[in-house]
């Protein structure tokens, strides 16, 4: 039988171990921390951010755009100040969506603590931190860093059944600013009809709760309704009518697929780079199902509501963009049971499994920090896309129309589709040659070849992707000037037997003639070298001599010479 002396020491032994243990996980929370920053600075920028500050620059420039989720344009009007290259303006981007993130895990953290130790809070908080998808994409300048964040708030003031008029009015503007920053919000409901429902059973003043409840969800629609008018009628954008049908139409894209686990490859790849963490995650789940029937560690009620948490790993099942974007915005809430494996481990487990677990664990999820946080930033850093637009604004000191697949020059007006796999799609649906009747109808100035869809240029290239009319057009109409640039040209060969030509000129602007000698066009001269404007039009060149004949946009338009011209632009997720 142990001495008070022993009781006494073990006490303090164990006070001292989890005072250890919660030192030791805030260590790596900070470095996941550190690591974050370093992936605002250096990641290479995905098209889907380059997409998303075009909204931001659309609605500076008082050009029209769908109020369907571009809510975010409202939080970063004052990008523009920042820099002149858009790189560095999403890097600033990027920096406050860390900050986003970082009250997400401080939610995620008071969400745990309501019912589990502050050594399990803080390990629920690192396994979210160092999710290898979450490392590299969960601060990154889209929609769903803001939207996690208001959702998190909202669903620990629902998880904590502690509400008041004020909270409950609170967390309904919260989640009604997420479901305007992006619809996939939606997802949750799931998730907080079965914690209402658990929290509204088990309540000792049902009515109270009801009433909580109720003003909770009057408060979603009224602020949802007041802010969308707001945002509706700021941007000058589309009409209501075109609006609900494009987001009806999302969701029945994202939403109703007859394909189950459309995104199974991502998944399988995190659990071949993460199983440490889908491991602890379902240990996390077994534990709550315990829990749920023996009614130990944790109520049935409190078990009950970290199970309604897990609802969101369903969606994968389904969700067309379950892309690893995704993953950050899913797994907030899901990273609570976390904190449940921990207590399950602590107390189901002898004394050298909890102590192996509490150090490997942590140690593992710190491995997936540094080699995402660290080592894959430097290897696909974000340099050459900033020098790379650096030169693009040199070659186009002013703002012109251009095609692409991104809006990757966000403060140009880009001319085509969106050429994600769902606008790919979509483009496929419509068998409409949008790209031809771009360059008819908006003078797009140049074509940056940043997709496998508008690599189209040179006798190699096959004419799979897009649409027949559409390679046409752009192999008529663009000549290559530098790397992945093409710009608005003609380039042909006049042989003794054919001394004149007619060409047709489908977009506007100042022409310079690079030949080696001089030639009438329309029966005026036109001399090497020299500028002159083309309108739209067929016009007659002749000369008196054979040879290689361009015209290209632009008054001898300045070409770069100190970049790499292979390297590509984007490499993926």
């Amino acid at each position: 039988m142990e001495t008070v002396e022993q009781v006494n020491k073990r006490h303090l032994s164990d006070r001292y171990t989890t005072s250890s243990t919660s030192i030791f996980l805030c260590i790596l929370i900070v470095v996941a921390v550190i690591a974050r920053f370093f992936v605002a600075f250096n990641y290479e920028v995905n098209w889907d951010e380059f997409y998303y500050l075009s909204f931001v620059h659309r609605f500076i420039n008082g050009e029209v755009i769908n109020s369907f989720q571009t809510f975010h344009i409202h939080f970063f009007t004052w990008l523009s100040g920042v820099s002149d290259n858009d790189v560095d303006q999403i890097i600033v981007a990027r920096v406050v969506m860390v900050f986003f993130q970082l009250l997400t895990g401080f939610y995620l953290y008071k969400l745990c603590r309501l019912y589990c130790s502050k050594s399990a809070a803080l390990f629920a908080v690192l396994a979210y931190f160092s999710f290898v998808y979450n490392v590299r994409m969960g601060a990154s300048f889209r929609t769903d860093p803001i939207a996690t964040c208001m959702i998190m708030a909202a669903l620990y003031y629902v998880f904590s059944t502690t509400f008041s008029w004020r909270v409950s009015i609170l967390a309904g503007v919260l989640t009604a600013v997420a479901l305007l920053v992006t619809l996939k919000t939606a997802l949750y409901i799931p998730t907080f009809i079965g914690i209402v429902l658990t929290s509204l059973y088990w309540s000792r003043n049902r009515k109270r709760y009801f009433r909580q409840v109720l003003m909770y969800g009057v408060a979603i629609l009224v602020a949802f309704a007041m802010l969308y008018s707001w945002h509706y009628f700021s941007i000058h954008g589309a009409s209501s009518v075109n609006d609900a049908g494009t987001m009806f139409g999302a969701a029945d894209k994202t939403l109703n697929q007859r394909e189950l686990f459309p995104r199974l490859f991502y998944f399988v790849d995190s659990v071949s780079t993460n199983s440490w963490y889908w491991l602890a995650l379902f240990i996390g789940i077994g534990t709550a199902v315990y829990a749920c029937f023996s009614q130990k560690l944790l109520s049935r009620e409190s078990s009950i509501k970290f199970l309604c948490l897990s609802l969101l790993l369903f969606t994968l099942l389904f969700y067309r963009n379950a892309f690893p974007y995704y993953y950050a915005f899913m797994l907030a809430p899901v990273s609570a049971l976390f904190a449940v494996a921990w207590v399950g481990i602590q107390n189901f487990t002898n004394a050298r499994v909890a102590q192996f677990f509490n150090f490997i664990v942590p140690c593992l999820f710190a491995v997936s920090i540094v080699v995402n946080g660290f080592v894959l930033p430097i290897k696909s850093n974000l340099a050459y896309q900033r020098q790379f637009l650096d030169e693009v604004h040199k070659i186009f000191p002013q703002p012109v129309a251009y095609i692409d697949r991104c809006s990757m020059v966000p403060t140009f007006s880009k001319q085509g589709f969106f050429m994600s796999t769902w606008g790919y799609e979509d483009y496929i649906a419509r068998n409409i040659p949008v790209i031809r009747n771009a360059i008819e109808q908006d003078n797009p100035a140049f074509v940056l070849v940043n997709s496998h869809y508008l690599d189209v240029f040179g006798p190699d290239k096959t004419d799979k992707g897009l649409l027949r009319q559409d390679i046409q057009a752009l192999r008529q109409n663009y000549i290559h000037h530098w790397s992945h640039l093409y710009v608005a040209g003609k380039t042909f060969e006049l042989t003794p037997n054919s001394l004149s030509r007619e060409v047709k000129v489908n977009i506007e602007g100042v022409y310079t003639l690079e030949a080696s000698n001089s030639l009438l066009i329309n029966g005026k001269v036109w001399l090497a070298g020299q500028a002159r404007y083309l309108a739209r039009g067929v016009y007659e060149l002749a000369s008196k001599e054979p040879g290689k004949v361009v015209l290209r946009w632009g008054d001898n338009l300045y070409r770069p010479r100190n970049l790499e011209e292979k390297q590509r632009l984007f490499t993926g997720f």
